[in-house]
């Protein structure tokens, strides 16, 4: 049961539950509300609907520990384990670590993917950067970067995607890049249909409350920095959702 603003007696006790900011509204929005969820996401793709498509929510899920899945997992997670040499031939491993993940079950045909990754507040987008070392793993991102650029019509500048922008060393929008290559790489690579979708929390009052006027205006810089605005992506969308409270016991 969740009850707004309650907190449990014994949550540290509870694997993977988070406390506070977008990781909890995450959790409680797959595990607690995933009808509303889906409903939300269904309304920024309405072809899904059109298609008949149902959303199944594949994490992260209380069962699991709310484990967010990346690399093997996150395959796992989307019913693709097959292409395991393909993901490792577009991205080296440790890549994304995916907030929730989806399958879009159509009446006839392959299920589709949605891609789903939670911010409570705009600076929530920006991150140290890509922690790649290697030559090799630094290049085969550099590569799959430059092709999602492509993609996207953009001039191909991958390190503007990969390190700090604003001489900051947290003001690297590598995490939005990355999602963008997934998609990209589900779609154009591999031939599965997915969708990537980012999931902002309204006023969440566990962590740093954001009203929808600072998202639109947090939106438009995070595209002007990414050389975006202006530019549609292809299957990309976002969602307002409003915040909710903290999980009680089951």
């Amino acid at each position: 049961m969740w009850v707004p603003g309650a907190i449990g007696p014994a949550m540290g006790e509870i694997e993977g539950r988070a406390r506070r900011g977008s990781r909890l509204q995450v959790q409680i929005y797959v595990n607690r509300h995933p009808e509303e969820l889906s409903e939300a996401v269904l309304g920024a793709f309405p072809e899904l609907s059109d298609r008949g498509g149902r959303i199944r929510w594949t994490a992260p899920l209380e069962a699991e520990n709310f484990r967010e899945p990346r690399d093997r997992d996150f395959l796992h997670a989307i019913g693709y384990e097959r292409l395991a040499q393909e993901l490792a031939a577009f991205w080296p491993v440790r890549g994304p670590v995916w907030d929730a993940l989806a399958v879009v079950e159509f009446p006839s045909g392959p299920h589709g993917v949605i891609l789903g990754e939670g911010k409570s507040y705009p600076e929530e987008f920006y991150s140290g950067g890509t922690k790649a070392t290697s030559t090799r793993s630094v290049e085969t991102i550099t590569r799959s970067l430059a092709r999602t650029q492509e993609w996207l019509g953009l001039n191909p500048d991958p390190e503007r995607w990969m390190y700090a922008l604003r001489g900051h060393p947290r003001s690297s929008l590598y995490q939005s890049a990355n999602r963008y290559a997934h998609l990209y790489w589900l779609r154009e690579v591999v031939s599965v249909e997915a969708w990537l979708v980012h999931l902002l929390f309204v006023d969440d009052t566990t962590h740093l409350a954001t009203s929808r006027a600072r998202w639109r205006a947090g939106l438009k810089q995070v595209e002007r920095e990414l050389g975006l605005e202006g530019v549609p992506v292809p299957h990309a969308g976002h969602v307002f959702l409003p915040a909710l409270g903290r999980f009680t016991l089951p």
